[in-house]
């Protein structure tokens, strides 16, 4: 599950991994237009990976609306596949929003976020860096390009593991915990970051509130849940430099499930929010300036959350798939162990 997070994270954050560079941008050369420039580009190319993140995280949560009995548990492990819309594989690039760095073809205006298409140079718009002080032109490259993950895989989509216990406690009340200790990840002995998780989530059988509740033929729950994740990645650790990203995510639904033999269709209902801040810590120096801490911004998304699945209950194990409906349409796909 340590390695899942840390691929994840490192497609999310590549561009801070690899020589303080991102795709195709050039983060030295880009400070010299300024900071604010930098965190407006850098915020309209990263958010897909970012907000499909954390409408991620809301998801594989249950695989039925029937709380454990007493002391009965199910240990799951899963992978939800956030779908970047098509509206999302690409920013409309506008000089009114940049102090100092300006398209040289200003027709030509559409850039890839990081989960668009993987475009040459000679297809991708050149953007044209000013110098702060007297407006002469710096530099000029090719604006940044995207992963192009749908050329590889069969979905364009941000990848979230996710591994959960399950207990069942008393009165149709069955608790959910997600936890991942701090732990630190390398490459070939050099460290590269650390990352921790933490969630919560509570089942409560509420059918038997219900008039007749013995005459519905299905089982009818409330959902409310909470995870939080931390991660730092190392841009420079000599130097101090790196990336930090903290993301929070809380759904709250109504689920109901009907179960035939050892297979349980589930259906749920109700509302999802997620917060993501990403920031570059630490001094960054260019020709002229040295910045600190000069990139930060926070992705926040909420919305009506709908989602369907299905469970099959082979003596202990189970395996089960779910598609939530929301701004990213997310799939899951679940195995786990459980009992009673």
């Amino acid at each position: 599950m340590k390695s899942l997070f840390k691929i994840t994270l490192a497609t999310c954050l590549m561009a801070v991994m690899a020589n303080r560079s991102y795709a195709q941008i050039d983060f030295d050369t880009f400070l010299e237009a300024g900071i604010e420039d930098a965190n407006t580009l850098l915020e309209s190319y990263m958010e897909p990976a970012f907000v499909g993140f954390g409408i991620g995280m809301n998801s594989g949560w249950y695989n039925t609306a029937k709380p454990h009995k007493f002391l009965g548990f199910d240990l799951n492990v899963s992978i939800s596949a956030a779908k970047v819309p098509d509206s999302k594989q690409f920013f409309t690039f506008r000089d009114s929003d940049y102090s100092n760095v300006r398209l040289s073809n200003p027709s030509d205006n559409r850039l890839p976020t990081l989960f668009g298409p993987n475009l040459g140079a000679d297809d991708l718009p050149e953007l044209t860096f000013l110098d702060p002080g007297s407006g002469q032109e710096l530099v000029r490259i090719t604006g940044p390009t995207g992963l192009g993950i749908d050329e590889d895989l069969p979905i364009n989509a941000v990848p979230v593991p996710m591994i959960q216990l399950g207990v069942g406690l008393f009165k149709g009340t069955e608790v959910k915990l997600r936890y991942i200790p701090e732990q630190n990840f390398d490459d070939n002995g050099e460290e590269q970051g650390s990352v921790k998780l933490f969630g919560i989530g509570v089942m409560h059988d509420i059918k038997s509130l219900l008039p007749a509740d013995k005459l519905l033929p299905f089982d009818l729950s409330l959902f409310v849940g909470y995870t939080s994740l931390t991660s730092n990645v190392y841009v420079d650790a000599a130097a101090d430099q790196f990336a930090e990203f903290d993301a929070s995510a809380i759904t709250a639904q109504v689920v109901a499930s009907k179960k035939l033999a050892i297979f349980t269709a589930f259906a749920g209902v109700g509302y999802a929010k997620s917060d993501i801040d990403f920031g570059l810590k630490g001094n960054y120096t260019t020709e002229t300036t040295t910045y600190t801490d000069p990139v930060n911004f926070n992705f926040s998304n909420s919305g009506l959350r709908a989602n369907v699945g299905f469970r099959l209950r082979l003596l202990i194990f189970n395996i089960s798939g779910e598609y939530a409906i929301q701004e990213y349409n997310t799939y899951t796909l679940g195995f786990g162990v459980g009992f009673r």
